[in-house]
């Protein structure tokens, strides 16, 4: 998609904090940005010509190397008028090469560098503590900050038996928090507190370049009956349910789970999340849009009445940057914002 009106996005990027804009001008032929909300890494890949074959050799990066970059709105709503997306800080993760065409492709993840956050399988027993408390000794492993906008949740006891991204990811999950990394961050939310926001923006028709939705029953709910034990040792079963609606009233759509829980409000909390995020599928939106430096993952939109049965508000999943030399693309990902069930 072509930015017109003398609009036009550029690419800034640094590599172990020195800039390469100067070095790379004859060689990128286009980077790749895709943000993510939660759930999976934020990614980089940068596309690089390599006529010459230096980048085989002399020039031949370094994996594990720490890079940044951002993208540059020029004249974006005014003549001299710039804005700025800073993508983050990523690891050089991936070097892929092609001999016909000569080409590179740099993929990077914002992880931390030490390749053990995400590989080394760690035991541990988690006893009377806070998700908080969990993520704050988890960043300090790895030299990174934490940023917690979610509920005070209290872990009685949980064994932890798999690698430290993994085991956060899914303990968030397991309580309908949101988590992503960001900019050396380990960022935690509580996604219905994000859903509440005000949009960002309002997309009419004309935004849009193409725009698909799916809208659909299966694999949504309206509460859940949740069956679970108090202890390893208890035999009894102790069963609660948690909706919008009545568990036998009409129109009523019940997900049965069965989860390790110490407590009815642990139950009621893991039900609900599972509800709200199957929920997320009921009515997802897949677009290309024009190029909006507000619209980011983790942030709400809306669509305009020309929808019909498909306008109102989103929270956005997934945006993917395309920039090159002559043109650029943005592309989301959305699910329409529905009423949650509280725990």
């Amino acid at each position: 998609m072509a930015v017109d009106n003398g609009r036009k996005v550029t690419h800034s990027l640094t590599f172990a904090r020195k800039n390469v804009d100067r070095t790379l001008k004859d060689y990128l032929e286009k980077l790749t940005y895709t943000d993510v909300a939660s759930g999976s890494s934020d990614s980089l890949s940068i596309s690089l010509c390599n006529i010459n074959g230096k980048w085989l050799n002399t020039w031949y990066p370094k994996k594990g190397s720490t890079v940044s970059g951002k993208l540059i709105f020029n004249n974006w709503n005014n003549d001299g008028v710039n804005k700025r997306l800073s993508c983050g800080t990523f690891t050089l993760d991936d070097i892929k090469v092609e001999i016909v065409p000569k080409t590179m492709e740099l993929s990077c993840l914002s992880t931390p560098a030490g390749e053990s956050f995400k590989t080394r399988e760690r035991s541990k027993t988690w006893e009377k503590i806070t998700i908080r408390g969990i993520a704050k000794e988890i960043c300090e492993r790895y030299n990174l900050t934490l940023s917690y906008s979610g509920p005070t949740i209290t872990i009685k006891k949980l064994e932890q038996s798999d690698n430290d991204s993994a085991f956060l990811s899914k303990l968030c999950d397991d309580y309908g928090l949101g988590m992503k990394i960001y900019r050396r961050k380990i960022v935690i939310y509580d996604i219905i507190r994000i859903e509440k926001k005000r949009a960002v923006a309002t997309l009419k028709m004309q935004h849009f370049e193409e725009a698909s939705f799916t809208d659909g029953i299966y694999g949504t709910y309206t509460g859940a009956r949740v069956s679970y034990k108090s202890s390893s040792r208890s035999k009894k079963e102790i069963s609660v349910y948690v909706g919008n609606k009545k568990e036998k009233a009409r129109g009523s759509r019940v997900l049965k789970v069965n989860e390790s829980c110490s407590s009815e409000s642990e139950a009621r909390r893991k039900g609900a999340a599972q509800v709200n995020k199957s929920n997320m599928k009921a009515t997802t939106m897949s677009a290309t849009i024009f190029p909006n430096p507000k619209i980011c993952a983790g942030v709400c939109i809306r669509l305009s009445t020309e929808f019909g049965k498909m306008a109102g508000k989103y929270f956005v999943d997934k945006v993917t940057w395309d920039v090159g030399e002559s043109a650029t693309s943005q592309k989301i990902e959305a699910h329409k914002v529905k009423k949650k069930v509280n725990p």
